[in-house]
């Protein structure tokens, strides 16, 4: 009882009025018909880090990462993954080393087996067994790029020849994991620290195969160890808050400072990652902090890596958040951001005028923004918990975020593509998990909250003028109106494209419609068994479509509040919904991972698209309607592209080739051309239309001789694909001796050996024998039928005529 009889631009009421204000009735006209097809995926922006050691060239143009089963490599510049290294084991890499040369990189999986790599071509050149009887839990290279040495959770180290391919040295006495070893900067000397789970630091002599000391300065595991230039100084920093200075030469602890942070150093001077996501330096002879970054608010800051390309004078540290952000090493200065991990992505919407820009709301309070030419990334703090929904206003520079903390904010981006908060807002007693801009112009949000309130925010003028961010800081934005609205939780709220009406959707199973600005009841929509999880405004039409975690869409009039459409097709929750063809169709998102596409006229899915393996929170489309975007909880941000007319134009460019070679063809048989007929119908892979040529050839009166000389003339992949098709041919009696006069040829004038090298050839064998034999069986009670009939007309006596009487 949902449909009701429809119009014939997108299947509503007969009558019902378009809203205006969005385009006049030309526009309309001229979208009618115009329906989607199909979506491609353009572009992916999926993890490459998810924790672990990140590590730099010598260069500073490549940056190496962890990533589960792999080892990524980033081009610095782009921000693009340039190779992806994965052992054959498809285990999880546990640890990783570059030689210093930048030649060689060597990865070790839990399999226990160790890859030598030439990374920049991409290939494996050697695999062997680790021997630890446990992981490799990390490696380095010595100064040489020679030695590699690997330190297990076995409490072993182990020593590696790389280019002579065997193993030097095996060093036991480490209690517990050992994870860290490093050689000494002097090749000479031939010495390798270590460290495991007894807080100590090992001192091992290569050339005498023995410990020579055992460091104890540190209280709590040690995190790093770095050398000075001339080689006769160590730096170790540990859990334990404490850089200890060792002279090397005697062996012995000659200085303690304590940074009060869990960190790791950088060389000669302290560059410790604490938990305050501060980058301090420490002056190594006096233990003075000589300079420390601003310390900015906000939790996902804690840096939990640091390491220092020397060379470069790139300082690399990443976050808790697994975020990569690359300093300048003397003014620390931030130069590059990368975002490593979204873990699941929430909500995602394009920015820009020309949709230059995405962000991408995670689990986490940080915004991420991506330019889509040149894959930078900013990194946005300002929530304080989770971000759990965006939206974007008309122009598209200026967005909105409400998150966890109960706030919301509203960022603006400039013609540089740099962002800022310009104003923040709270007055949520809950989170708040939906937001929506004005559509007409930029001047309020409306916000739905867990505390079952709806909130407008009026954007103040002031800030409207302001072309870049707030100089004293984001504005303070305050309520217009509040309105509890349901019962449960409000997931989802949208402004009409006239910026009068407002539109709710809660887990209350309904929907319901309001009047702007007062947040006046106009009705109700109830009809869906589950709670809704999106709401949304037909761009055209008075019409409101709902996404349900009953599986369905519906839609409904906005004049008498009663379902017009059901859509099902998704097997679990839907989770979005939009508007796209200017209202003709729908695109929605499921928790089962897929979108599908719905033509509104007939109730048709016409695509279903799948390239995510969770569920799909985010679903945005942009201004021009030719690109989507997605987000889903396997942390991967989609752009979709609309191939509609490319995949139109690719099947009128082939209906066209066909009818120019169909008519060669017709040509060629009428000159009885057999050979360019043949190979232009195998070419069309056209099984009848090469029966037909192979009748016209027999139909010839010298088709013995024609056959023979048409098909042996034939390239081979030409004779398997005619190989192929008399398979097909052989199974019906009125084309078998098409099939059987080429099978003939093929085996009189074609070696077993060859014949038996033919692709395919034991499948088309398979399916050949069993209806040839048939076929031979019934010409042979055929043949013994005529026989009988022949020796029945030839041994019939038949009586004499009688003779007529003679006449008197």
């Amino acid at each position: 009882g949902d449909a009701i009889s429809a119009s014939p631009r997108c299947g509503m009421a007969p009558g019902s009025p378009s809203r205006g204000g969005t385009g006049d009735m030309a526009e309309v006209a001229a979208g009618v018909g115009r329906f989607k097809s199909n979506y491609a995926v353009e572009r992916k922006i999926e993890p490459f880090y998810k924790g672990g050691k990140v590590q730099l060239d010598q260069t500073g143009q490549h940056l190496f990462c962890v990533c589960g089963a792999r080892v990524n490599v980033l081009d610095v510049a782009s921000g693009a993954v340039l190779r992806s290294l994965e052992q054959e084991d498809q285990e999880d890499i546990t640890a990783f080393d570059l030689s210093p040369d930048d030649k060689v990189l060597v990865t070790a999986s839990r399999a226990l087996l160790l890859a030598q790599w030439a990374w920049q071509e991409g290939s494996v050149t050697r695999l062997w067994k680790a021997i630890h009887t446990a992981p490799v839990a990390t490696m380095a290279f010595d100064p040489t790029s020679t030695l590699l040495a690997t330190g297990g959770c076995d409490g072993a180290v182990r020593i590696w020849d790389v280019v002579r391919c065997y193993g030097t040295h095996h060093f036991r006495g480490s209690p517990g994991v050992v994870h860290l070893v490093a050689f000494h900067p002097d090749p000479a000397r031939l010495l390798l620290f270590s460290s495991a789970a007894d807080t100590s630091i090992r001192v091992w002599s290569l050339q005498e195969r023995s410990c020579l000391a055992v460091l104890t300065a540190h209280y709590s595991a040690v995190t790093s160890l770095t050398f000075s230039a001339d080689g006769h100084t160590m730096l170790s920093s540990g859990r334990d808050k404490i850089c200890v200075i060792w002279d090397l030469r005697s062996l012995q602890a000659t200085r303690t400072v304590p940074v009060f942070e869990v960190g790791a150093p950088g060389p000669v001077r302290a560059w410790p990652c604490p938990r305050t996501g501060v980058l301090r330096v420490w002056e190594a002879a006096s233990g003075r902090c000589v300079h420390a970054q601003q310390r900015l608010p906000g939790p996902g800051r804690e840096l939990t890596h640091c390491t220092l390309a020397h060379p470069t004078g790139l300082l690399l540290s990443v976050t808790a958040d697994h975020n990569l952000l690359l300093y300048d090493a003397r003014s620390l200065q931030l130069r590059k951001q990368f975002a490593g991990y979204s873990e699941e992505v929430l909500d995602v919407r394009f920015l820009g005028p020309e949709d230059s820009h995405v962000v991408v709301a995670s689990n986490s309070p940080c915004l991420k923004v991506f330019d889509l030419q040149t894959s930078a990334c900013q990194i946005l703090h300002g929530h304080t918990d989770i971000v759990l929904a965006l939206d974007v206003f008309r122009k598209g520079r200026l967005f909105a975020s409400c998150a966890k903390d109960q706030s919301i904010r509203v960022w603006r981006m400039n013609k540089a593509g740099e962002v800022a908060c310009v104003a923040q807002g709270s007055g949520h007693t809950h989170s708040v998990g939906t937001i929506c801009c004005s559509r007409l112009k930029e001047t309020f949000l409306v916000t739905g909250s867990q505390d079952c309130t709806v909130k407008l925010w009026p954007l103040p003028e002031a800030l409207l003028s302001k072309g870049t961010g707030h100089e004293g800081g984001p504005v303070l934005l305050q309520a217009q109106a509040t309105q509890r609205c349901h019962d449960k939780d409000i997931n989802s709220v949208a402004v009409a494209p006239n910026d009068k009406l407002l539109a709710t959707g809660s887990q209350d199973r309904t929907a319901k419609l309001w009047a702007l600005p007062q947040c006046q009841l106009l009705g109700t929509f109830s009809g869906h068994r589950r709670g809704l999880w999106c709401v949304q405004f037909s761009p055209m039409d008075q019409v409101l479509a709902t996404a349900s975690a009953d599986g369905t869409i519906k839609l409904w009039a906005l004049q008498d509040f009663s379902c017009l459409k059901t859509f099902e097709g998704h097997d679990a929750s839907v989770l979005k919904v939009a508007f796209v063809s200017r209202g003709t169709q729908l695109l929605s998102s499921g928790s089962d991972g897929l979108l599908k596409l719905w033509t509104i006229k007939n109730n048709e899915c016409v695509r279903t698209l799948d390239a995510h393996e969770d569920k799909v929170w985010g679903l945005h489309c942009s201004r021009l309607d030719d690109r989507a975007l997605t987000g889903a909880s396997d942390s991967r941000v989609v752009l979709w592209k609309d191939v509609t007319e490319a995949e139109q134009a690719e099947e009128q460019a082939k209906r066209d080739e066909q009818v120019v070679k169909q008519q060669e063809l017709d040509n060629l048989l009428h000159e009885k051309r057999y050979l360019r007929a043949l190979g232009l119908a195998i070419s069309l892979d056209r099984p009848h239309t090469v029966l037909t040529v192979i009748q016209a050839i027999r139909r010839d009166p010298e088709s013995c001789e024609k056959l023979e000389t048409t098909v042996l003339q034939l390239r081979r992949d030409q004779k398997e694909a005619l190989l192929r098709f008399c398979v097909t041919w052989n199974t019906n009696s009125r084309h078998c001796h098409e099939a059987q006069a080429v099978l003939g040829v093929l085996l009189r004038h074609e070696a077993p050996d060859e014949l038996l090298t033919y692709d395919g050839v034991r499948a088309s064998l398979e399916g050949l024998l069993p209806y040839t034999e048939r076929h031979f069986q019934r010409l042979s009670r055929m043949l013994q039928a005529a026989t009988f009939l022949d020796f029945l007309w030839h041994n019939m006596k038949l009586p004499a005529l009688p003779t007529a009487p003679a006449a008197l």
